[in-house]
């Protein structure tokens, strides 16, 4: 038996941890986005909306409903079970999309991803066999996208070498020829376009661009014609705008968190964790605070106890970390003292007017907060934002509850 956790306990609508959800910076993402890369560009490459991970842990429901009311017509995900919520929401919608697969989905899904009207990403020759040979089996002919590895060294034909092109090449025009999928597009995946003060970084990015054209032409040479095609993500986007394609994926950007190494401007965060200060008591100087005793000080503190941890997404490399404290009369910095806990972690509230039920905001109001946090714990906004776990109601009533 599988399951998924949390879904069997109900909603905790008192609780003062919550992830606010702000749609309309969500929409106004968006449209920078869409401004972004198709200004000045005559065939305006189409956007494709990255909404896995649930969305990058925003929910796929309102997002992908606030993305279509702005017009969106092209979602990704990671799995079949993230792309029929898409398509759910679509069609509740009364709306038109195409969502695209990026991993792998069994072949014995088969019947499924022809029924929701899905596009599967063929991962590699081996897989497209195994896919066609069940497609045969149900008379079904599902739509296709084919994806090509440049030097990610993850999933995809191999372009890397003459050798490889020349596999692959023959590889897809053979499934081309057999009229088994309906093959609608191509891609690759930058995997060092996040670094672009980096010459080695850059140079990488671009040797994997001429590895996808140089495919493209094989296949052009070979009488294949696949009509999409798409590489860039939202770093590639922004430092290679040559390079779009007929079509542009946007992740992290979408949700106002820019990729490392970027400074995509007029951005705003989507997602803003939220608590609020549920104890107050003085730890007294030379005194050890919680686990492991890892945290003393030379005089008395005010410390505070918020209802977050670790099983909330709540990192515990962020302990030390700085914070935002919202009392009566401003708002304070103050640090997460001592090892975050399971469910709960303490802040240093010395020298401020705190006082119970006091917001704190972990981050959310400015892109700088989640990119101080992510450097704090030597890691990325991605990583942050699809850990905050289920446990957490996302609530998205709208920025008025922001403030």
């Amino acid at each position: 038996m599988s399951y998924r956790l949390y879904t069997s306990l109900p909603t905790d609508t008192t609780s003062p941890t919550r992830a606010l959800i702000d749609r309309c910076a969500l929409a106004r993402n968006y449209r920078t986005l869409c401004l972004t890369v198709q200004k000045g560009s005559s065939e305006k490459p189409r956007v494709i909306a990255v909404v896995k991970a649930d969305a990058y842990g925003h929910g796929i429901p309102i997002c992908v409903e606030t993305l279509v009311s702005e017009g969106c017509d092209f979602f990704a995900v990671a799995s079949i079970s993230e792309a029929i919520a898409v398509r759910e929401t679509v069609l509740r919608l009364c709306a038109r999309a195409d969502v695209l697969i990026f991993g792998y989905t069994n072949p014995c899904e088969l019947s499924r991803l022809v029924k929701y009207d899905l596009i599967q990403t063929l991962l590699s020759p081996e897989y497209a066999a195994s896919l066609a040979k069940e497609a045969k089996r149900c008379g079904l002919c599902p739509r296709v996208h084919v994806a090509v590895d440049t030097g990610m060294h993850r999933v995809g034909f191999s372009a890397v070498s003459e050798q490889d092109v020349a596999r692959s090449r023959e590889a897809i025009a053979k499934i081309f020829r057999q009229k088994v999928f309906s093959i609608e597009g191509i891609f690759t995946h930058p995997a060092q376009a996040d670094d672009p003060e980096n010459p080695a970084a850059v140079s990488q990015t671009e040797l994997q661009f001429r590895r996808f054209d140089r495919l493209l032409e094989a296949l052009t040479d070979q009488g294949v014609s696949i009509p999409f095609r798409h590489a860039c993500n939202s770093a590639a986007a922004w430092h290679f705008g040559n390079r779009l394609y007929d079509g542009v994926r946007f992740g992290i950007a979408l949700y106002g968190a820019a990729p490392q190494g970027s400074a995509i401007p007029d951005l705003l965060p989507v997602m803003r964790l939220q608590t609020a200060v549920t104890h107050l008591h003085t730890l007294p100087a030379g005194e050890p605070l919680g686990y492991g005793g890892c945290f003393s000080a030379s005089t008395d503190r005010l410390i505070a106890t918020l209802p977050i941890g670790y099983a909330d997404g709540l990192l515990r490399r962020f302990s030390g970390a700085c914070v935002t404290l919202c009392t009566k009369s401003r708002r304070f910095s103050v640090p997460i003292v001592g090892r975050i806990c399971m469910d709960q972690c303490m802040i240093d509230v010395t020298d401020t007017d705190a006082s119970l039920g006091d917001p704190v905001i972990l981050f959310g109001d400015s892109s700088d907060e989640i990119r101080a946090l992510a450097a704090h714990a030597d890691t990325i906004p991605y990583e942050i934002l699809t850990s905050i776990s289920a446990r957490v109601p996302r609530d998205a009533s709208g920025r008025e509850q922001k403030e």
